[in-house]
């Protein structure tokens, strides 16, 4: 992850679990044309230094009609790719995050990168070209701009959930991968019954990546959104006070993992956000087939398997068309 994305304010997912101590400040803040500044600051017990100091809060940016959020999360630096995005999804909404549409894009659509005359998968345009790259070629894509985005390292969603004690997740169907990759280029087997099961942290991110079931990427699309799901509702459930140390271990992990644009002024907005992000109020979709069709590309010296527009290589109307039906 760039050092430039780092020193910003590592905030987005972090909002969803510290804004009890912040929701008063920010509400006031909203809806004042008075310029407030307030810097809170968290302090441990029998101590006199700072635990965390979330800055200034001031007044919010004139808000838009509509709003575009963008997670990608990325392997982490135990990959050998740590950068790749494995997992895409813009969320369109209001500000008060009102019908939110979740969109998720397949991670080998062949695309070309942005002001260079050669292709590549979509999912290696951040590691190669970084986020404006990314954020560009979504819009070519989608047509929608995007105003915030976070990138996270999904190594760290593993530890996340195993401090909360792990997620419940509907398994829909049996899952058997013998081909699942392992270390040293090398493969396991990672299988998991049908039903609800209890996952803890390894699974949970082997359950997202996985891809060894018949509709391959658009199957692990789905799961990567029940995860999202469970681990938003666990997040939510925790209780400030009594689960404080919990909560001050997540922002540990999350500040060292997590790059955002999302500030402290954008707090409304992604508390909203937070709060409507599950599968029963959020409308999730995926460009899948017949939008986009199977196909092969040379790259790296390497024929790969890719996904190209139906309607043809960078023709991308007709997926510009079902996004704009969905977020009317």
């Amino acid at each position: 992850m760039d050092s430039q994305l780092k020193n910003r304010i590592n905030f987005g997912a972090l909002v969803i679990i510290l804004i009890s101590l912040i929701i008063a400040v920010v509400i006031t803040a909203s809806h004042s044309n008075i310029s407030l500044k307030r810097e809170i600051i968290i302090i441990a017990q029998n101590s006199t230094h700072s635990v965390i100091n979330l800055g200034n809060i001031i007044p919010f940016a004139e808000e838009k009609e509509k709003l575009n959020f963008l997670f990608l999360g990325i392997g982490g630096e135990i990959n050998p790719a740590p950068n790749l995005t494995d997992t895409i999804i813009i969320i369109n909404s209001t500000p008060r995050a009102e019908n939110s549409v979740a969109i998720s894009l397949p991670r080998d659509l062949l695309v070309k990168v942005p002001n260079k005359n050669y292709y590549t998968k979509i999912n290696a345009i951040y590691q190669n070209d970084g986020i404006e790259s990314t954020k560009n070629i979504i819009k070519e894509i989608t047509g929608l701009e995007i105003d915030y985005y976070l990138v996270l390292d999904l190594e760290s969603v593993k530890n996340l959930i195993d401090k909360l004690g792990g997620i419940d997740i509907n398994v829909e169907e049996d899952i058997y991968d013998p081909q699942f990759p392992s270390q040293n280029n090398s493969f396991e087997t990672f299988s998991l019954k049908k039903g609800v099961q209890h996952l803890d942290g390894e699974t949970a991110l082997k359950y997202i990546r996985t891809r060894h079931q018949p509709q391959g990427d658009f199957s692990r699309i789905k799961r990567q959104q029940q995860v999202i799901s469970a681990l938003k509702n666990k997040i939510l459930s925790l209780n400030f006070i009594w689960n404080f140390p919990t909560i001050l271990s997540i922002w540990n992990t999350l500040q060292k993992h997590a790059a955002t644009n999302i500030g402290l002024t954008d707090i409304k907005y992604a508390w909203n956000l937070a709060k409507k992000t599950s599968l029963d109020e959020i409308n999730f979709n995926t460009i899948a087939p017949p939008l986009v069709i199977s196909d092969t590309a040379i790259l790296g010296n390497e024929t790969a398997s890719v996904l190209v527009p139906k309607a043809g290589l960078d023709n991308y109307e007709e997926i510009k068309n079902y996004i704009n039906d969905l977020i009317k």
